[in-house]
């Protein structure tokens, strides 16, 4: 599994808790990297760490995932980046 590196910022934006990339209900992300039924698991565990997610669903096929809940999506790239796959995009 490849392991990614956003370093201290994603976008232009910090990865600190910023009150500002807070997103509302549903996030779609682009992830790359995963490649099996574990990835896929790996991914939504650790999408559903994230303080604020109520629900995590990661499409293999699309290498997509949907986030439910008020979160920062920032938080959200790093649980992925910490898992070892790496966002490529927000939908």
């Amino acid at each position: 599994m490849p392991r990614g590196s956003y370093g201290q910022s994603y976008g232009g934006h910090s990865l600190r808790r910023n009150p500002t990339l807070l997103s509302r209900d549903r996030i779609v992300l682009r992830i790359k990297g995963m490649t099996c039924g574990h990835c896929k698991a790996a991914v939504e565990r650790a999408l559903l760490s994230v303080p604020g997610v109520t629900g995590a669903q990661v499409n293999l096929l699309r290498q997509q995932a949907v986030v439910l809940g008020l979160v920062d999506r920032a938080l959200l790239i790093q649980a992925v980046d910490d898992a070892g796959y790496f966002v490529t995009g927000l939908v």
